[in-house]
């Protein structure tokens, strides 16, 4: 995923140059920008853009043409909830970075994560439904995610 790179980036800056860690990295860069690309299913292909995996839409029978016209049914709503979950899954394996790193990158890495995980809960509460709708993660949720960060980069910089 092009996302990945950055994530390199990040730990290199912060002073981490190790193989094993630029590969759990890439399951949070990934599971990011994976969570950007179902939040704008619609607005993508709106500008004739598709991310989304034909092996995946041939598991679960859904056509191109299908795609082309948002139909939306339970064939849509089990093939989102399929790459909803596999997103999932790889933020899930890129927390184990946060004990591995600098304690200030572990802030970022759960600001990152948390922010892409509430993108996936507002998929999942729309009932993956992303054609009629872009789900969005709430003011007071983005305030919320906000501040954590803010407390847990205080609580850092106390330790040091």
């Amino acid at each position: 995923m092009s996302a990945d790179p950055v994530g390199h980036l990040f730990l290199y800056v912060y002073g981490h140059d190790d193989e094993n860690l630029r590969r759990i990295s890439d399951y949070t860069c990934t599971a990011l920008q994976l969570a950007n690309h179902w939040q704008d299913v619609a607005r993508d292909l709106d500008q004739n853009r598709s991310y989304f995996p034909i092996e995946t839409m041939e598991m679960f029978d859904y056509s191109p043409q299908d795609y082309q016209n948002r139909v939306y049914d339970e064939r849509w709503r089990s093939m989102m909830k399929f790459e909803v979950d596999r997103a999932q899954k790889w933020f899930d394996d890129g927390k184990q970075l946060w004990d591995l790193v600098d304690p200030h990158l572990a802030v970022d890495l759960r600001m990152f994560t948390f922010g892409g995980e509430a993108i996936l809960t507002s998929i999942r509460k729309q009932k993956y439904n992303t054609w009629k709708k872009r789900p969005k993660v709430s003011k007071f949720s983005q305030l919320r995610l906000f501040f954590g960060a803010r407390r847990d980069w205080k609580r850092v910089q106390k330790k040091q």
